[in-house]
């Protein structure tokens, strides 16, 4: 089984049903299984070698979703590019994968002399626009118009034979033999906060095994609906493409976060089932009076992943979608993402927790030099299983570093509780090292959050003269709150040892976020 099999999969079971919806567009799976496969068809004459590298600088929309199985079918590697950065970071990755197709949205082709630079590996751009590229050697076309034509046309029959052969038609989970070859299917360049952008590389066997173990866990099914605020190009947004379309589902795209009163017209109108954010998507909404008093009678369940949610959050979280079943999770795009999860009987009981391994996973918690630490010790979370990524692209160093003897190391630090239950303690990176004290950044902003008036948090390390590193925290108030840096410093003073209270405390109206809605800590950081 294959990426391009999970659309074949969920056409055989709801054919004329909507695959996906976009404002007024929408999309049947025969249909999206049709343009999807004329779309292949095109690549594969366009005599490129097995294995390379196809380009997508698409937002969410149903020619993202055509583009990306369309690429896989047509047996490429699909590298999905972050549409939030800037043109230079574009002509980074296109070289630095040797990307020989690019797809691209018009609103971003004003960025292509940046993006060809004076020599690029592109050979081909398909745009949903015609250009003029003045470039000899690059040639490129509307994407309309390989859709719409009716040649390469195989009939619905030709396009779903044999797929019994592969994946099972009836159910699957994660111990069905799914034969899935462990070559490379994507490379999802991580947002490089940390330094320059590392190419993730996952294999088929990476994501469909663990697309297989997030829907049994979740209990997707062909009656499901999922509201989609994340981006595609996101290893989390990725997996929401991938869950709803293996079992025929339905995925309802909109892309205006920034308006929470349409996310949730968006939502009542299509009686989705499902919602998924990140940590500040969920701290935008509970903010919302109109979000928390909403009827939502078709919603079942709420997923969260993206970064620790601070207790408090949670709490408002249950508080408010009481009767909805809520999964906290935890991952890394290196692990193809899921590696926890928290079934929601036991939130209540596990607040702070991130749960158990999914299906399949294996979870280690270790010292430095590698040996499982015991019961309630504090350990780096180390991974294992078929959702391990096959390791970063020509970055021989960095891989060796967090893959060893088949384990991911993560870099994320957790005890284990006696029932088994998995609390994330702090990132190894956001540590804050205060005189002889060892910090954590995760720890102090759950602290400021339980602040009433405080409505988002984020802690980093600042380098001191005397210290070493000095806590430095950003807070943004709630609608209409005011505070002062003293108030903040004398509230955690009263719940946190007196070298962690931030020595720094600044007000903002909005902390830095990727699109995924991940705080960009490395701008806090750089400045005071």
């Amino acid at each position: 089984m294959k990426l391009a099999d999970i659309l074949t999969r969920g056409a055989v079971l709801a054919p004329d049903k909507y695959a996906a919806v976009h404002g007024d567009k929408k999309i049947t799976y025969r249909e999206l299984l049709l343009k999807t496969t004329r779309l292949a068809c095109f690549l594969e004459n366009c005599g490129l070698p097995a294995g390379s590298r196809v380009a997508i600088l698409f937002e969410n929309t149903l020619e993202y979703i055509i583009s990306f199985f369309a690429i896989t079918r047509a047996g490429y590697v699909v590298v999905p590019l972050d549409t939030s950065l800037k043109p230079d970071k574009f002509n980074f990755i296109i070289n630095d994968c040797e990307a020989r197709v690019l797809f691209i949205q018009a609103k971003f082709t004003r960025y292509l002399p940046e993006i060809l630079g004076t020599k690029s590996p592109l050979q081909l751009i398909i745009s949903d626009r015609m250009l003029n590229l003045n470039k000899d050697r690059i040639k490129s076309i509307r994407l309309a118009d390989i859709l719409d034509p009716e040649d390469c046309h195989p009939s619905f029959e030709e396009m779903t034979s044999g797929l019994e052969r592969i994946v099972p038609l009836d159910s699957l989970n994660h111990k069905t033999p799914l034969q899935c070859p462990h070559e490379l299917a994507a490379i999802f360049y991580t947002s490089g906060s940390t330094g320059t952008s590392k190419g993730v590389m996952l294999s088929h066997l990476n994501l469909v095994s663990n697309t297989v173990a997030t829907i049994e866990y979740l209990k997707l099914t062909g009656d499901d609906s999922v509201m989609v605020i994340l981006p595609f190009y996101y290893i989390y947004g990725n997996s929401l493409l991938l869950t709803h379309l293996l079992v025929g589902g339905c995925l309802v795209i909109d892309n205006r976060f920034a308006f929470p009163q349409v996310i949730l017209e968006t939502m009542v109108r299509e009686k989705v089932t499902g919602f998924s954010g990140v940590p500040s998507n969920f701290m935008i909404l509970l903010n919302n009076a109109n979000f928390c008093s909403a009827n939502l009678p078709s919603l079942r369940y709420l997923t969260q992943a993206g970064g620790a949610m601070a207790p408090k959050v949670i709490q408002n979280l249950i508080d408010v979608f009481h009767d909805k079943e809520i999964y906290i999770m935890y991952g890394q795009t290196e692990a193809a993402p899921r590696v926890t999860w928290l079934p929601p009987h036991e939130l209540k009981d596990h607040i702070g927790s991130i749960g158990i391994p999914v299906p399949g996973v294996t979870v280690l918690l270790t010292d430095d030099n590698g040996r499982e630490v015991p019961t309630g010790e504090v350990g780096e979370i180390t991974v294992a299983g078929d959702n391990v990524m096959l390791g970063y692209w020509h970055q021989p160093e960095e891989e060796n570093q967090v893959l060893k003897n088949g384990k991911l190391f993560t870099g994320d630090l957790a005890r284990r509780d006696e029932k088994g239950f998995l609390y994330v303690v702090s990132r190894k990176k956001e540590i804050i090292k205060v005189g002889g004290n060892r910090v954590s950044a995760k720890e102090i902003e759950e602290r400021i959050l339980e602040n009433d008036k405080v409505l988002e948090a984020a802690v980093v390390g600042v380098s001191d003269d005397v210290l070493g590193e000095a806590i430095k925290a950003v807070v943004v108030l709630k609608e209409g709150q005011k505070a002062t840096a003293r108030e903040i410093q004398d509230y955690i003073g009263l719940r946190l040892a007196r070298h962690k209270i931030p020595k720094y405390i600044f007000f903002t109206d909005a902390l830095p976020k990727y699109p995924s809605g991940k705080v960009r800590k490395q701008e806090l950081s750089q400045s005071l």
